[in-house]
C-alpha cells in the first residue's frame, strides 16, 4: 500500500491534507455535492459516510442534492440519505428508494448522454462541493482517477469547492484514462475523432484549479464488491438465444467471425451472454459499453477472443476484483475509461455500429420497455445509459426471464398486453429475448404481426392464451365491441388470476 506523501506530487495540496472528520465541515447546509462513483467504482468511501455521521451528530435537516455519475455502493449512500432533499441522475441504494416513495426526496432519472452536458450548463444549479476519489495527484495539481470517470472531470470543472479522497489502498490508474470535457454553448461541439475502440482522444489526467482544493483525505478502502449470484439455467437459455440471434445476423449481414461493438448491461444475465459470447465463434470482440463487468474480465487472457474495450468504470465482484489485480497491466493496455458523455454518446454509438443488450423489467406484446418503474408508480432505479443506447444502437436487444416471482407469491409475465411506464420505444428495439426464444423486431411487419410473433416466441406458455385474447380484442373492429371498451378492460383481472395459478 503506497503513502498519502507517496500518491500526492503537488506539496501545495499535499499541505491541505486533513482528517476527513475535519473535511467534512466545508459542506454547508442546502450544498449541491457532485461525487465520483460509477456502479460502486470509484466513490467516495470514506467522506460520504464521515459526513453522513457528522450531519447527524448535528441534527442537520434533509437539505442536500447528490449527483453521482450513477449508483453508489449502499455502504456509501446508505448512511448519507436521511440528510439528502434531492439525487439524481441514477440510484439503486435501498435507503433512497424508501426516501423516494415516501416523497421524502426528490429523484430525477436523466439520461447519462446528457446529464454532464446539463450539469456543464447549469441546469441543476450551481456545483458547491466536488468529491472525487483519486489515485494520484501529479505535480501540477492534476489528477488521476480511479476505477471509474462518470462526471468527475465535470464536478471537478464546475464545483466552487474541491475536496480529493486520496485511495492509497487503490492500484495507481495513470494511463487507464480520456479525459475531456463536453462543449458548451456558446462554443459549438467538434465532432469527436473516435473511429475505433480504443481511440483516445483527450488526456489521461483531470486538469483542476489547485485554488478551488479545499481538503485532501486519505482513503484505504477497496471498491465495494458487486454481488453476483450463480448463473440459472434461465439465465444460460436466454444466453443462448441472444448468441443465436446474433449468429443469425452474421449470416444476414455478412460479418464473419468479426462481430460489431457490444454494449452490455449490468447483472447477471448480461454476464451469462458476455460468457457465452466467450464460447460463441465471434473472434476478437470488442466492448463500447458503461461498466466493464466480470464477463469481459475473461477476454483479458485471450487475444483471439478479444482486442479492445471502452467504458466508464469497473465494476467487479471480488472474484472479479482478485483477477483485475492479477492482470492489472494487461488490462490498462486493452481498456480505455472515458467520461460519460463519451462513453454514452450517441454520435459514437451509431458511428461504431454499436450493438447493444439491457435487462428490461417488462416488455410489451407491441415492442415497448420499462426498464425503470414497478407498477407504475414505485421506482427501482433509473434509466440510467440503456436508452442512449438503445435509442442509437445498430441493432438494439433486451433480454429478460419470462416471469418473474414476487415478493407476494405471484409469478407475473414480464411480457404484457402494454407497459404501465416507458422507457423504450418499439421503435428502438430491434429483437426481444427470453428463455423461450427471440422475436425480432427487423423486417417490414404490421404491428398485429409482430405483436403474434413476441407472444409466441418470448411469453411464457402459462400466459401466451391470455395474450392471444388480448390481441384478437385489441385487432377487433371498433363496431365489433361496445364505443369506449378498453381491450384490455377484461384483461387485468384474468390476468391477475393467471399469476395466482402459475405452477410452482
Amino acid at each position: 500500500m503506497s503513502s498519502l506523501a507517496n500518491r500526492v506530487e503537488s506539496a501545495e495540496l499535499l499541505s491541505r491534507a486533513m482528517p476527513v472528520e475535519e473535511a467534512v465541515r466545508f459542506v454547508a447546509p442546502g450544498n449541491t455535492l457532485v461525487t465520483s462513483g460509477f456502479t460502486k467504482a470509484g466513490e467516495p468511501k470514506r467522506f460520504l459516510p464521515a459526513l453522513a455521521a457528522h450531519l447527524a451528530a448535528e441534527g442537520r435537516a434533509a437539505d442536500l442534492t447528490l449527483l453521482s455519475g450513477a449508483s453508489l455502493s449502499e455502504e456509501v449512500e446508505g448512511p448519507l440519505a436521511p440528510f439528502l432533499h434531492r439525487r439524481g441522475p441514477y440510484m439503486s441504494s435501498r435507503a433512497s428508494r424508501k426516501l423516494i416513495h415516501a416523497g421524502k426526496m426528490d429523484y430525477a432519472d436523466v439520461h447519462l448522454s446528457q446529464f454532464a452536458r446539463n450539469l456543464m450548463v447549469g441546469l441543476y444549479g450551481r456545483v458547491d462541493v466536488a468529491v472525487v476519489e483519486v489515485s494520484r495527484v501529479r505535480p501540477d495539481g492534476s489528477v488521476i482517477l480511479t476505477s471509474s470517470v462518470g462526471v468527475s472531470a465535470e464536478g471537478l470543472a464546475k464545483a466552487d469547492r474541491i475536496i480529493l479522497e486520496v485511495n492509497t489502498a487503490a492500484p495507481d490508474y495513470t494511463g487507464f484514462h480520456d479525459i475531456a470535457l463536453p462543449p458548451v454553448p456558446p462554443h459549438v461541439g467538434w465532432p469527436v475523432p473516435i473511429t475505433n475502440v480504443a481511440d483516445h482522444v483527450g488526456t489521461p489526467y483531470v486538469p483542476i484549479d489547485r485554488a478551488k482544493v479545499v481538503a485532501v483525505v486519505e482513503s484505504n478502502v477497496p471498491d465495494y464488491p458487486v454481488d453476483f449470484k450463480d448463473t440459472t439455467e434461465t439465465e444460460r437459455q436466454i444466453a443462448r438465444h441472444v448468441v443465436a440471434y446474433l449468429a443469425r445476423c452474421r449470416e444476414d449481414l455478412g460479418w464473419g467471425k468479426r462481430i460489431p461493438p457490444l454494449q452490455s448491461g449490468v447483472g447477471n444475465i448480461a454476464n451469462a451472454v458476455i460468457g457465452e459470447l466467450y464460447d460463441s465463434p465471434f473472434e476478437r470482440l470488442r466492448f463500447f459499453t458503461e461498466v466493464f463487468q466480470d464477463g469481459m474480465m475473461r477476454f483479458m487472457e485471450d487475444d483471439a477472443k478479444f482486442e479492445s474495450a471502452s467504458s466508464t468504470a469497473i465494476s467487479l465482484s471480488a472474484a472479479g476484483q482478485r483477477d483485475l489485480a492479477r492482470l492489472f497491466h494487461r488490462t490498462r493496455e486493452r481498456l480505455v475509461l472515458r467520461p460519460m458523455w463519451l462513453s454514452n454518446s450517441a454520435e459514437l454509438i451509431t458511428r461504431l455500429f454499436v450493438i447493444a443488450m439491457n435487462t428490461p423489467i417488462e416488455v410489451d406484446i407491441y415492442g415497448h420497455a420499462n426498464s425503470t418503474t414497478l407498477e407504475g408508480g414505485r421506482v427501482v432505479n433509473g434509466l440510467g445509459g440503456s436508452g442512449d443506447f438503445l435509442r442509437n444502437a445498430y441493432l438494439s436487444l433486451l433480454h429478460t426471464p419470462s416471469v418473474r416471482r414476487l415478493k407476494d407469491g405471484r409469478t407475473v409475465s414480464t411480457i404484457l398486453p402494454v407497459v404501465r411506464h416507458v422507457d423504450h420505444t418499439e421503435h428502438d428495439i430491434k429483437c426481444i429475448v427470453t428463455e423461450q426464444g427471440y422475436a425480432r423486431n427487423t423486417e417490414i411487419r404490421s404491428p398485429h404481426h409482430r405483436a403474434a410473433d413476441i407472444i409466441d416466441s418470448c411469453a411464457h406458455p402459462h400466459f401466451r392464451p391470455l395474450l392471444h385474447d388480448y390481441l384478437r380484442s385489441a385487432a377487433a373492429p371498433r363496431e365489433a365491441r361496445p364505443d369506449g371498451v378498453d381491450p384490455a378492460s377484461g384483461f387485468w383481472a384474468e390476468y391477475d388470476a393467471a399469476c395466482r395459478s402459475f405452477p410452482r
